[in-house]
């Protein structure tokens, strides 16, 4: 069953492509490159630190991705499908 997309506007749209590429770099800099000194710093255990810090890494570039894809998707013309 088709589902017709939201009208978005132009600006909406630009404003989520710009949060998704700011979530992508957050989760891959501070997360993945950071990852030994976050846990230093926050004096976790090696496993809990890697469980937390890589399942927000994992968060952070999945919504990342899905607001890229959310805003470039969501043009102002409704798609029937």
């Amino acid at each position: 069953m088709a589902r017709a997309t939201a009208q978005m506007g132009t600006t909406l749209r630009g404003l989520l492509m710009v949060a998704g590429g700011l979530c992508i770099v957050l989760g891959v800099a501070v997360v993945f490159l950071w990852h030994s000194s976050l846990v230093d710093l926050t004096g976790a255990p090696e496993l809990v630190g890697f469980l937390v810090f890589r399942g927000a890494e994992a968060a952070l570039i999945w919504g990342g991705a899905w607001a890229c894809v959310r805003g470039w998707n969501g043009g102002p013309e409704v798609r029937q499908g």
